[in-house]
């Protein structure tokens, strides 16, 4: 290696581009990507120290690393959140004279230029200087990290411009192109395509923080798990912190849609029902919804949402996952009772209950303070009491036998998962493919049923046996609940149902408890005590003088609703494009 290489490997560590990321060949050391510096006037953010041994697993690292990148570590795509090219003046002039050495271009030597050092043993070789910033463990988290980097270029594994999507090319045409590419903004842009493929990068986010959810830790958690991240991607960053009840419902009738493409609620379910259904009662609801993407940051004490579709409830993760997820569309349930249905009905992407699980979730409310176990023992003490929820039940059924279910569920699954295989479709195959699920009409928010009309001909009603001694009834569009919560594992994104499932009061305490105690693994549907039906719509009057209904984790009154399928109504994050792997499909 020639002496102007020796001063770059002072400070630069050497790297290899690969297909799966970039390869460090020399230790180097590791830098805060979001320093704290109390003098810039922003809000400012600390990190403890990270490993860096594992970066392609979650797995804890070996402490003996810390500070350094080990030699031959892989820096895989996925954990990239960013790449700038490094002029001359950024190295402290420690290759000035670089441009007259072995050969270089003259116009190399002026400042605005990118430095690219050649070693002189390997003329298919390009050395292009970077600042990487990626995200690494650290405890239970993840954090960024910036390390500036001498990228070895090889030509059999890189594009030829920011346009380019192969991934490796062997023939001499292809390696004439991309030895005539010679500046470091293209080899970044590299970079940043495979880190991003199929991605939007440079996010507007609408930042929406519940400062009193999970336990009044929502900000800081964002603060200190969540921001670093986003702006490590130089996404744009607004914040909102709602004041009172219904605030983020009302941020959301007023937002901007030209300012923003996503929402990110920093808190628990509460506020991504308020911000669909803030979208849903605006005026141009057709052009919030074809332009807006709805996403959650599990700051709370419930974050379904984030669990089921970043597969986290790990704030750092699920703002990795905000990142670097795929855009989809998922269905919505709308709920009509009278009290609401003509002004406007409402959207829920999470769960209706009815019954014991209605009652175990609003009824302990004044002791939230104890966590997601207050649910648990809520439950327990209502199941111990026997109680029983009377109604009348009809439904629209889409799929009604348990075994249609499993055939059901592993076509749609299918489905998702050919369009986002990568050896199946390139990346604009796949971008055309989603594009042309993505534009709304207002015949999509259309209603096929209403609540003042008749029961349809083509509705079932539940066995009065049953509906008369109804214990939980319970429905819902997302395979988890809470962390331990398995509660709908046949769910999926955008299969245009959403499924139900129901208990009998009578069902011996010695066969509903092993059920209950399964619903950490979803098993519980598998049981014969249990009804669980893939359905369309349906209607419950209910037939007791004091209960509610619970919507998403919202009290709603007690009287009849009406809930109906609504297919691809709103855009969120999923990580590969579809909801956490439930297993569901391997449950016998």
């Amino acid at each position: 290696m020639n002496s102007d290489l020796s001063l770059v490997s002072a400070t630069y560590s050497r790297a290899l581009l690969t297909k799966e990321g970039i390869v460090v060949k020399t230790q180097g050391p590791v830098t805060d990507a979001y320093e704290n510096n109390p003098n810039n006037g922003k809000n400012t953010f600390s990190f403890i120290t990270g490993c860096f041994t594992c970066l392609d697993t979650d797995i804890e690292c070996d402490p003996s690393s810390v500070g350094l990148l080990p030699n031959n570590t892989l820096i895989p795509f996925r954990r990239i959140l960013n790449a700038k090219s490094l002029s001359k003046s950024t190295q402290n002039n420690s290759s000035s004279n670089a441009g007259q050495s072995n050969g270089r271009n003259s116009s190399m030597d002026t400042p605005d230029k990118k430095i690219n050092t050649f070693d002189s043993d390997n003329e298919d070789t390009r050395d292009c200087l970077i600042e990487l910033t990626f995200v690494v463990p650290s405890g239970n988290d993840i954090v960024p990290r910036k390390l500036n980097l001498s990228i070895e270029y090889v030509p059999t594994v890189t594009t030829t411009g920011p346009t380019r999507e192969n991934m490796s090319s062997t023939s001499s045409e292809d390696d004439r192109e991309l030895n005539s590419l010679d500046d470091t903004e293209n080899i970044v842009e590299t970079i940043l395509q495979r880190s991003f493929e199929g991605i939007k990068r440079h996010k507007s986010i609408l930042v929406v923080i519940n400062p009193y959810g999970g336990k009044g830790k929502a900000r800081k958690l964002y603060e200190t798990k969540c921001h670093p991240i986003l702006a490590s991607t130089e996404c744009k960053i607004d914040i909102a912190y709602t004041k009172y009840a219904k605030h983020a419902m009302d941020i959301a009738k007023e937002i901007d849609l030209e300012k923003y493409d996503t929402i990110a609620c920093a808190s628990g379910d509460g506020i991504p029902y308020e911000i669909i259904n803030g979208l849903y009662q605006r005026p141009d609801h057709v052009a919030a919804f074809n332009k807006l993407t709805v996403t959650q940051l599990p700051c709370g004490s419930g974050n379904a949402m984030s669990i089921s579709c970043h597969w986290t409830n790990n704030p750092s993760y699920a703002a990795l996952c905000l990142v670097k997820s795929n855009e989809a569309r998922i269905d919505m349930m709308c709920c009509s009772q009278e009290s609401y249905a003509n002004e406007s009905p409402r959207l829920s992407f999470l769960s209706q209950t009815y019954g014991v699980i209605a009652e175990s979730d609003i009824n302990t409310e004044f002791i939230r303070w104890m966590g997601p176990s207050r649910f648990e023992l809520g439950v327990a003490v209502t199941v111990l009491q026997g109680r029983k929820y009377p109604c009348d039940l009809y439904v629209k059924y889409a799929v009604k036998d348990k075994k249609d279910i499993q055939i059901h569920y592993i076509e749609h699954k299918n489905k998702t998962t050919l369009l986002f295989d990568r050896e199946v479709t390139t990346p604009e195959e796949r971008n055309a493919k989603l594009a042309t699920n993505n534009d709304l009409t207002e015949d999509d928010f259309k209603l096929k049923y209403n609540l003042n009309d008749d029961i349809p001909q083509d509705w079932e009603r539940l066995n009065p046996d049953i509906s008369n001694n109804l214990q939980i009834f319970y429905t819902g569009k997302m395979p988890y609940m809470a962390a331990d919560t398995k509660f709908f594992p046949a769910a999926l994104p955008s299969d245009g149902s959403f499924d139900m499932v129901i208990t009998d009061s009578r069902t011996p305490l010695t066969k509903i408890t092993p059920i209950l105690l399964s619903l950490d693994k979803g098993t519980h549907i598998l049981e014969p005590e249990v009804i669980h039906a893939k359905i369309l719509a349906y209607r419950l009057v209910p037939r007791i003088q004091e209960g509610l209904f619970s919507v998403d984790g919202e009290k709603f009154p007690l009287e009849t609703m009406q809930v109906e399928i609504l297919p691809r109504l709103v855009k969120t994050l999923l990580v590969n494009g579809s909801y956490i792997d439930s297993e569901f499909d391997t449950m016998v």
